[in-house]
């Protein structure tokens, strides 16, 4: 009788077992699915013409196959010098964005302060707050920018910094880049889990604040910093709603793309073409040779970003 508990028992666990990985794996090929779906969509439709998307026998695999899609998508778009002065701008801008917020963060989990937990609160309060409810008065701040009054003692005007890069230093510089809330927070859960053994070791060794960050902390926290740049990175790239408002006339690739149709109505000298077929077609390209980069450094940087994700603290 206890060996057939036994066989039972172990018999209903290796069930158990193999419901819960039966259930991973579907969960996993669920969200699979859903994620690669729109990207394998457009990726399709590449390399299809115009009369694949009329035929209902098309589904994947086009019928006549070109590479004239790409070409006239890169054109309209100026893809080369478009993406080199989109890349130049992100890795800039994230660059100085998520360097502040390691410093804000290191700051946050290893200095003693009465105003830290408020500063804290502070900081999650530009997650939950909704940037349209600020958008009008960073506008009109930057329509109008100065210094401590410094441009109108100097200058004897204040400066207009929109449609310039401007605008996205100094919301990076100031903490208040897009998702830096979120950066801080992920970082300081980081500087938080290192043991306080090692600022106090360093101290006694005679190092100085900056010499401790930059010499012991910071080469601990590389996973996690590595993944807050992607994170920043890919907001950046794909940013419109900034971008729109501050810097429409730079020219990022995002912005091109949410101008595809009318640039196809341009391009072809008929605004009726951008809702035709060859139209949207050409709208979906654009979109896919703007996200092509994205899924580059993704690939390139997954190592650090799944040891960034475990560093951080918010999972497990």
């Amino acid at each position: 009788m206890n060996i057939k508990a036994i066989d039972k028992s172990k018999l209903s666990k290796q069930t158990v077992s193999f419901l819960w990985a039966a259930f991973r794996l579907i969960l996993l090929i669920g969200i699979s699915y859903t994620i690669l779906y729109p990207i394998l969509a457009k990726f399709s439709l590449v390399f299809m013409k115009a009369e694949d998307l009329t035929d209902f026998s098309v589904q994947w695999i086009p019928k006549h196959f070109t590479f004239s899609n790409i070409k006239i998508a890169s054109e309209i778009l100026e893809y080369p010098q478009c993406i080199a002065k989109t890349f130049g701008i992100c890795l800039f801008v994230c660059s100085l964005q998520v360097f502040v917020c390691t410093i804000s963060a290191y700051g946050l989990a290893h200095f003693k302060s009465r105003l830290r937990n408020s500063i804290f609160i502070l900081v999650l309060a530009t997650l939950l707050i909704p940037p349209q409810t600020y958008i009008v008065s960073l506008y009109t701040q930057f329509q109008h920018f100065d210094v401590f009054g410094l441009f109108k003692l100097f200058l004897g005007k204040d400066v207009n910094i929109l449609d310039t890069l401007w605008t996205f230093i100094v919301l990076a510089v100031t903490g208040m880049g897009i998702r830096s809330g979120l950066y801080i927070y992920i970082l300081k859960q980081n500087f938080s889990s290192l043991p306080i053994e090692l600022d106090e070791a360093a101290k006694v060794d005679g190092a100085g604040m900056l010499k401790t960050f930059f010499a012991i902390m910071l080469p601990n926290t590389v996973p996690t910093v590595v993944m807050c740049f992607i994170l920043s990175f890919v907001w950046q790239w794909n940013d419109t709603f900034y971008t729109s408002y501050f810097a429409s006339e730079l020219g990022t690739l995002s912005m091109k793309v949410t101008e595809m149709g009318f640039l196809v109505g341009e391009y072809f000298g008929n605004w009726a073409s951008r809702t035709s077929s060859q139209g949207q077609l050409l709208i979906s390209v654009g979109i896919f040779l703007c996200a092509i980069p994205l899924i580059v450094i993704f690939v390139l940087c997954q190592r650090f970003f799944v040891q960034g994700v475990e560093r951080s603290g918010l999972v497990g």
